[in-house]
Parts: structure tokens; sequence; C-alpha cells
């Protein structure tokens, strides 16, 4: 652990700001009682988030967007399973031609921002920062600003408070 604090002290957004202001490369990991997000930077640029209680799995997301039936979700799921969960699920929906990449990498980033939109709610837990970690095997990375992601974030919190 290269440093980390108490979210009800230095809110995630906060601590954000710090990791793009600062050009840091690496993790950070907010951990509260039920659940962990990391998130990972780059020269200051947020380039992957992950957590891992998602509200919203991958093959449901899709199915809401309409790209994905509930049949075919179940076909790749069904492969997965009897490949004792090799491979990811994602390259299934890809090779049976239920997707495009395009799609799946727009449906990942969307999963991302959600974690971000989540985690920016947050008051109580810690955050830990490590140095120079990177996300293993990924290759789908988020390409927008980390202001723009937080601002809306903070959006969604007023708007869920409803007026004052």
């Amino acid at each position: 652990m290269d440093f980390g604090g108490d979210i009800s002290i230095l809110e995630p957004s906060v601590a954000f700001q710090i990791m793009s202001f600062s050009l840091l490369t690496g993790e950070i990991k907010f951990v509260t009682h039920d659940n962990v997000a990391s998130f990972y930077f780059r020269k200051g640029e947020l380039i992957y988030a992950t957590m891992d209680t998602r509200k919203k799995k991958l093959g449901k997301f899709l199915i809401e967007k309409g790209w994905l039936t509930e049949e075919q979700l179940g076909k790749v799921l069904h492969d997965y399973v009897s490949k004792e969960g090799r491979g990811r699920i994602g390259n299934a929906l890809i090779e049976r031609g239920y997707l495009d990449y395009n799609s799946l990498a727009e449906a990942i980033q969307e999963q991302m921002k959600e974690v971000v939109y989540e985690v920016l709610a947050w008051r109580k837990g810690q955050f830990i920062f490590f140095h120079d970690v990177l996300p293993q095997d990924e290759d789908i990375l988020l390409e927008v600003k980390l202001d723009h992601l937080i601002l809306e974030g903070l959006r969604r919190l007023d708007e869920a408070k409803g007026p004052q």
C-alpha cells in the first residue's frame, strides 16, 4: 500500500481528482463492509473500473439494451458452465455472432461508468492506493474524461436527493 484513508474524510470524488491531478499510475481500491471497487489510472487517466458486487451483470445489461435476448444469453452461459468457466462471456457472445466487438466494448465501458457513479455515493469505508498496479488482461478500457464522469455522478446524486 502506498497511501490510503477514510472515505468519510476524503470522499471518492476528491480521491479521484488527486489521482488525476497528480498524474498517478496505479490502482485505487475502495472498500466498504459489503463491497470492493477498484479503479485503475495511467498517468492520471482513469482506464478501468470494476466492482465485486455489480448490480447488473454484462448479460443482463445487454438484454436491457436490446442487444441480446434471454435465449442467446442462456446458450452462451450453458456453454460457459460446461467449459468450467474458462474464457470470457463477451468473447463467446462474439464467437456465436450475437454481438460485435464494438457493442461489447460500449457495454463494458458503460458498466465501468456505472461503477464510478455508484462509488461516488459511498460515504463510509476505506481507500487504498497501490502505485504502478494496472489491470491484467483487459483490452477494453475507458475512453472518457474523469471530470465528465465525476460531474455526471454528482448530478445523479443531486437528482436522487430530490428538491431541497
